[in-house]
């Protein structure tokens, strides 16, 4: 495969050699795919057991100082189980701005973003990185909110951490205004 046709950015364990993005003119720059992970409001994990996958969305927030992103959750339910069986998970956000019409219907399109990121997912049992992690994620979803987390608080709470291994960005900017480019929709 050539190297102009690999869309990797590689981070550790996990290297999509095979991939190929087929629209190569969409692919989004390294900085743009991660200023989207943080920006994102809602993610989707997609995990999988015994040929089942099962995808679920989720609230997350994305730390550059450790490339891994957190999410909140219950300790029990189907996706706990099936990341204790098998970690590697995939973790999709996306964002469409428009159907661009045509008079053509094959020839529509749509003004849209999305970042996927390939992974290995663990469980934050420690206290104290329990609630840096929802404090993080208050910081995100609540930032006119001036209270953190405490040990205690954080205690009934299951944090997943997924370390990011690689990661994808595509995007077609044709059609989008600049206001809803920024995120100000």
């Amino acid at each position: 495969m050539s190297s102009k046709h690999s869309i990797i950015l590689q981070f550790g364990w996990l290297h999509l050699s095979n991939f190929q993005m087929l629209r190569k003119e969409r692919e989004m720059r390294k900085d743009d795919a991660l200023r989207f992970l943080q920006e994102a409001k809602v993610g989707r994990l997609g995990v999988c057991q015994n040929d089942q996958s099962y995808v679920v969305p989720v609230l997350f927030v994305y730390d550059a100082e450790t490339n891994a992103i957190y999410i909140h959750s219950s300790k029990k339910g189907k996706k706990i189980e099936i990341m204790k069986a098998n970690p590697n998970v995939c973790f999709e956000i996306d964002q469409m701005f428009e159907i661009i019409l045509n008079k053509s219907p094959c020839n529509c399109d749509v003004a849209y973003r999305s970042v996927i990121v390939f992974g290995k997912a663990s469980f934050i049992d420690s206290p104290k990185d329990k609630v840096k992690a929802l404090n993080m994620l208050l910081r995100k979803y609540f930032k006119e909110a001036n209270s953190t987390t405490s040990p205690e608080m954080a205690n009934p709470t299951q944090i997943i951490r997924i370390k990011v291994a690689s990661i994808v960005g595509k995007e077609n900017k044709k059609g989008i205004k600049n206001s809803k480019r920024s995120g100000k929709e």
